[in-house]
């Protein structure tokens, strides 16, 4: 188990997208599920940055906490964290949604994660002209990496264990037969 704990990024980068999660000031809580906010600004390109992690868990709740006002150049109010299931698509925002911060404080924001699911934390800016902020973020109960799932056991068939056994006692035969020259 490898808890993620990640701070300092930014969302600047080549990512962009029409439009942001309106901010409603509600985080969202595991019961009962957040209603997606709906989109802000839908004309207007905004940056935005994903982090894959993985419940490599049971079905549990999870508690990311969120802090927009870390770093040397920290975002403040110009940054906003939201979760998926599995993938995020920019395009159509409201797909695979599991929850969002509400805000851009520095607060925690709580989803319910499935067994095995892959999440998508997604931040992104809220001010459209801004070049880049730092920001933090982290859990302690999802992975950053997908465990592997064990291998199958392997196992012989009824002539490959008939095999073996002759080599086998062939094996002591010859060891035997050495040790009483």
């Amino acid at each position: 188990y490898s808890p993620a704990a990640f701070s300092v990024s930014t969302v600047i980068g080549p990512t962009t997208q029409l439009g942001r999660i309106f901010r409603d000031a509600i985080p969202s809580v595991c019961v009962p599920q957040k209603v997606y906010p709906g989109i802000f600004s839908a004309a207007t390109s905004f940056n935005y940055s994903t982090f894959t992690l993985y419940n490599n868990g049971p079905s549990q709740c999870v508690t990311v906490n969120f802090n927009p006002d870390s770093g040397a150049n920290a975002c403040t109010t110009n940054a906003h964290i939201s979760a998926y299931l599995d993938s995020y698509n920019p395009a159509s925002q409201a797909t695979n949604y599991l929850g969002d911060v509400g805000s851009s404080l520095a607060q925690p924001f709580s989803f319910q994660a499935p067994a095995g699911a892959r999440i998508i934390l997604v931040v992104s800016n809220t001010n459209s002209a801004q070049p880049g902020c730092a920001f933090s973020f982290s859990t302690n109960q999802l992975d950053a990496e997908i465990a592997a799932p064990p291998g199958p056991i392997p196992t012989l068939g009824n002539w490959s264990l008939v095999l073996l056994s002759f080599g086998l006692l062939g094996a002591a035969w010859f060891a035997r037969r050495r040790f009483l020259r």
